[in-house]
């Protein structure tokens, strides 16, 4: 899947770009992942450890929301 980012996300941080494409992703292949357990595998390293981080910020709160949902 490849889609180029609006200018309104360019400015944004590596961390930020990469949580809005693994969001992206999970929401394109939805169908498929609802019903089993998956893994995403990402060089950021601050995205690493997601499960671990102290979620400061509401859109941070809101997307991680949307990947438990996953589960």
């Amino acid at each position: 899947m490849s889609k180029a980012l609006c200018p309104r996300y360019q400015g944004l941080s590596t961390y930020k770009k990469e949580y809005i494409a693994i969001i992206v992703a999970v929401d394109q292949w939805r169908p498929y992942l609802q019903h089993a357990e998956f893994v995403i595998f990402t060089d950021q390293r601050s995205l690493v450890h997601l499960e671990e981080q102290r979620l400061t910020m509401p859109w941070q709160q809101k997307a991680f929301t949307k990947l438990l949902g996953l589960r």
